[in-house]
């Protein structure tokens, strides 16, 4: 194993740091983001679907008092479901999970560049840097003759 001198050992270092603090930040405040934003849009579903259902009556009809209602009209929110159908509520929680899935999927990503890009990135200058360093210091050495 090569010897790592005192600086490489402090980027050692603070790459891990900043790996594991900035993709456990990213990650956790972009879930958190998700999931308030999936559970408004949740609350919402819910709440649309539970809206009154308002039945109005076909044209001409007039009703004189609510006790002689035909059997037509059904009271609201009492609409039996058609076969096969899907309960408001059930789609609104499928929705919710699947965009839930989405975004930790998204999440993992995102928290996955935000750590480890940087890091790539900063070794990668640190070494040009030396290297150009280094070679304009030849440079100059080879100048002077030594």
């Amino acid at each position: 194993m090569a010897k790592l001198n005192g600086w490489k050992r402090i980027g050692i270092i603070a790459s891990v740091i900043w790996t594991l603090g900035a993709g456990a930040y990213t990650y956790d405040s972009e879930t958190e983001g998700a999931s308030l934003r999936i559970s408004e849009a949740y609350l919402s579903c819910g709440s649309a679907a539970k809206a009154p259902l308002t039945v109005t009556p076909p044209p001409g009809y007039t009703l004189e008092s609510p006790s002689k209602a035909p059997d037509f009209f059904p009271d609201p929110g009492t609409v039996p479901m058609p076969p096969g159908a899907v309960p408001a509520d059930a789609d609104c929680h499928k929705q919710a999970e699947d965009s839930l899935a989405l975004a930790v999927k998204n999440a993992r990503l995102d928290a996955s560049l935000v750590a480890l890009v940087p890091v790539l990135l900063g070794w990668l200058f640190t070494y040009l840097v030396l290297f150009l360093v280094r070679w304009v210091k030849r440079g100059f050495m080879q100048a002077r003759g030594v």
